[in-house]
C-alpha cells in the first residue's frame, strides 16, 4: 500500500493509546510473576483492568488528544480492551490489544500498520511496537512503548518512543486509578 506523504506519522499519532519504548523486549515472557500468577492473568500485577484518569502534571504529552483523558480498561488474560470515557471519546479511539508476541495488522486511524504486544521478561510490564510505513520504507514510523503498573496498582505509566524519518520524540503518560463510582460517563451528542 502506498501512503501519502506524512501518512505514516499521522497513523501513529492516531494510535496514541498504543505507544512503545526504545529497546526491544526480547522473547515473550514465560516465567511467572513474583506472586505466582502468569503475567496478564486475573490477579497478576499486570492486570490493567480499571478506570484510569490522565495525570497531566506528571505526564509529558506528545499530543493534546490525551489531555484530561479517562480510559476504561477491561482485561481478560492476554486481551485488553481500552475504551475512552466521557469527552475523551471525541479524541481517542477505542482499542483492542492482543498480547501474544505475534505481529498482526491493525487499523491506525484511517491507515493500517502492525502491532506486536508481549509481556516483559520482568513479569510486570507490557511491551508494544507499532509500525507504519510505505512501500518504499515499511518501517517509516515506529513506536515502542512499555506499560507498567506501580506496586500498589494505583498508577499506570506508559513510556513511548516514536521514531520516524524526521526524528523522534518521547512521551510519558501517567494515569491514576479512579473509583468507578466517581467517574460518570458524559453523554455523546447525537450524530
Amino acid at each position: 500500500m502506498r501512503w501519502r506523504r506524512g501518512a505514516a506519522a499521522a497513523a501513529l499519532a492516531a494510535l496514541i493509546l498504543v505507544a512503545p519504548l526504545p529497546a526491544s523486549p526480547g522473547a515473550p515472557a514465560k516465567k511467572r510473576s513474583p506472586r505466582g500468577a502468569r503475567p496478564g492473568a486475573h490477579g497478576s500485577q499486570t492486570d490493567f483492568t480499571g478506570i484510569w484518569e490522565l495525570d497531566s502534571k506528571s505526564s509529558s504529552l506528545g499530543s493534546k488528544k490525551m489531555e484530561d483523558a479517562i480510559l476504561q480498561v477491561t482485561q481478560s488474560g492476554d486481551r485488553l480492551w481500552i475504551q475512552p470515557l466521557g469527552n475523551t471519546r471525541a479524541r481517542v479511539l477505542a482499542e483492542e490489544v492482543v498480547v501474544d508476541g505475534r505481529t498482526y495488522e491493525k487499523a491506525l486511524g484511517k491507515e493500517r500498520g502492525t502491532l506486536t504486544a508481549k509481556w516483559g521478561n520482568d513479569a510486570k510490564s507490557l511491551w508494544l511496537e507499532v509500525v507504519a510505513g510505505t512501500d518504499e520504507n515499511p518501517r517509516a514510523a515506529v513506536q515502542r512503548s512499555v506499560w507498567r503498573l506501580s506496586e500498589d496498582r494505583q498508577v499506570w505509566v506508559r513510556e513511548t518512543m516514536t521514531v520516524q524519518k524526521d526524528g523522534g520524540h518521547r512521551t510519558r503518560l501517567v494515569f491514576r486509578r479512579q473509583d468507578p463510582g466517581k467517574v460518570a460517563p458524559v453523554a455523546t451528542p447525537p450524530g
